[in-house]
C-alpha cells in the first residue's frame, strides 16, 4: 500500500465491491483460507457452488466461464481497491486487512459497553479506597499499594477498553454468500 492511498476503504468502494455476489465468495473463501488459495481452485469452487453441483461434476465450460470472469473482472477489480493481492506467475489470491474491514458491513450490532460507568467506578472505588487506607494507617494497607492496585486496574480496564474498540475481543464478521440467507 503506498503512502497515498487510503487507510480504510470508502463506503461507495465497500458497497461496489460487496454488491456482486461472485466476489463475495471470493471474499469468505480468503476469510477462511487466510493463507492465500488459488484462482483455478476458487473458480472451481464458486463454478460448483453456483451451478449446485459436486465440482467432479462440472463441465469444462462452466470451470472456464467462471475463471475467466474472475480472472478478467472480479479479482482485478478487488486488487485495485487493495482488498487482495494476485499472483500472477502462481496463479495465487491473498487477502489484504481490507477483507475483515468489508466483512463489518454484516456485523450485527451489538450492545455498548458502557465504558463511562465503568471508568467511574474504579475513580471511585479508587479514590474511597485511598481515602480509607489513609483513614486506617495500616502497615498492611497502606496509601501507596492502594494507589498502585487502582492504576493496575485502570490501565488493565484502558487495554480490555482498546481491544474491544478495536474489535480484536469480539468474533469478526463473515461476509454472506448469496444462498445463506434463504437458509435461515
Amino acid at each position: 500500500m503506498s503512502p497515498h492511498e487510503p487507510q480504510t476503504l470508502s463506503q461507495d468502494t465497500a458497497f461496489d465491491l460487496l454488491s456482486n455476489a461472485r466476489r463475495r465468495f471470493v471474499l469468505r473463501r480468503l476469510q477462511q483460507q487466510r493463507g492465500g488459495i488459488e484462482l483455478s481452485d476458487l473458480a472451481e469452487e464458486l463454478a460448483a457452488e453456483e451451478n449446485g453441483l459436486d465440482p467432479s461434476e462440472l463441465s469444462a465450460q462452466q470451470r472456464k466461464r467462471t475463471y475467466v470472469s474472475l480472472y478478467q473482472t472480479h479479482i482485478p477489480k478487488l486488487a485495485e481497491a487493495d482488498v487482495v493481492r494476485y499472483d500472477s506467475e502462481s496463479g495465487m489470491v491473498y487477502s489484504t486487512r481490507h477483507v475483515d474491514e468489508l466483512a463489518q458491513y454484516f456485523e450485527e450490532e451489538r450492545e455498548s459497553v458502557p465504558w463511562q460507568l465503568i471508568y467511574a467506578s474504579i475513580a471511585v472505588v479508587g479514590i474511597v479506597g485511598y481515602l480509607l487506607s489513609m483513614v486506617v494507617n495500616s502497615a498492611l494497607v497502606r496509601s501507596e499499594y492502594v494507589s498502585v492496585a487502582f492504576l493496575v486496574v485502570l490501565v488493565v480496564v484502558s487495554l480490555l477498553h482498546y481491544l474491544y474498540a478495536n474489535r480484536i475481543l469480539t468474533t469478526a464478521a463473515v461476509i454472506p454468500l448469496e444462498n445463506e440467507s434463504n437458509r435461515q
